[in-house]
């Protein structure tokens, strides 16, 4: 799969666990309708005024969201963050937008060959680029190498 692909199919995991948290959608239903109405969808490029469209390869979306629902614990994720966090405002009050890239690299690293773990969370830290501040993206990297380090994510 191109570069771009896999990177466009992250950034409509994130759009994915985003739409379900925020709404409290029914995930299993919600991939469906998702991937029908997003795919080929316009999409703006903050700071660049262009839009281009949403292409994803919907298996790799389907795989990804599969895993997000079957096996992401978010309640011990959460309290795991909170942990990591030296911050006063708890995980829980964070914004919606990095809420879900941390859930959504989280998730992916759980369930995928230790070997790729910097090229996945490089992507996403590229992708977080364009949806959070640069200062967020600082935050969210340490938190995940501080997660990753104590949940020791090898296989």
């Amino acid at each position: 799969m191109q570069n771009l692909v896999k990177s466009q199919t992250r950034l409509a995991f994130i759009q994915y666990i985003f739409q379900s948290e925020f709404f409290k959608l029914d995930q299993k239903e919600s991939i469906e309708d998702f991937q029908k109405y997003f795919y080929d969808y316009n999409i703006a490029v903050i700071g660049a005024k262009k839009e281009y469209k949403l292409k994803f390869n919907k298996n790799f979306l389907k795989k990804l969201s599969e895993n997000y629902i079957k096996s992401f614990d978010k309640k011990t994720t959460i309290n795991i963050l909170n942990k990591n966090i030296d911050l006063d405002r708890k995980f829980e009050k964070w914004n919606s937008v990095l809420k879900s890239i941390i859930f959504a690299i989280i998730s992916e690293l759980q369930n995928s060959d230790f070997k790729l773990r910097k090229i996945i969370l490089n992507d996403y830290l590229n992708i977080s680029k364009s949806l959070v501040t640069q200062r967020e993206t600082k935050l969210m990297n340490a938190i995940i190498q501080k997660f990753i380090d104590e949940q020791n994510i090898s296989s």
